[in-house]
């Protein structure tokens, strides 16, 4: 797999915090790519299960949708920063802190356009950065199919995507430096 396969991830610092991005554009209104961000029945098209409550200090828990139906569970976190529609900071028990901030492309293009940065700080090491960047690569491009109207299979998610979720691990993890 080449580095062009990688698209959007990057480390901006390393070690033991590490602090991943992710800069994507979607051919959707910044309104469309926030209701992907906020509202469960969107969210779990291509993302997780969620349950909020949107103010700062306000619950932001995730169910991640595949695995094993018993081994489903909530990962609690709170909002830390919200200003809606542009930008969403909050906290997860295993992903450490996400910032999603959204901004509008083309105002005069006939469809509109949105750039969509993600930004996790979370407790890293050589294994889980490289995890996090394909695992995250990989949801990004389902919330593409997913506002095209795909929903995902998520009992197969696993299945479908285990080797490419390797590869991209891989790629990933041949572009950090030693050590983080």
């Amino acid at each position: 797999m080449s580095t062009s396969e990688l698209i959007g991830g990057a480390v901006l610092h390393g070690g033991d915090r590490a602090t991943l991005e992710w800069v994507r554009e979607y051919p959707h209104s910044v309104a469309t790519l926030w209701t992907a961000l906020t509202v469960p029945e969107v969210t779990r098209q291509w993302w997780a299960d969620l349950r909020a409550d949107l103010r700062p200090g306000g619950d932001f828990s995730l169910m991640w949708l595949y695995g094993p139906p018993d081994g489903l569970e909530w990962w609690p976190g709170e909002v830390v920063v919200l200003d809606p529609p542009r930008l969403l900071e909050h906290t997860n028990s295993e992903h450490g802190r996400l910032r999603w901030q959204l901004e509008p492309l083309d105002a005069g293009a006939l469809r509109a356009r949105t750039r969509l940065t993600l930004t996790n700080e979370l407790e890293g090491d050589d294994e889980w950065v490289p995890m996090s960047l394909a695992a995250w690569q990989l949801q990004l491009e389902q919330l593409e199919r997913a506002l095209e109207g795909e929903s995902p299979h998520w009992t197969t998610w696993p299945a479908d995507h285990d080797l490419r979720l390797r590869h991209l691990r891989a790629a990933y993890a041949a572009t950090l430096p030693l050590g983080g």
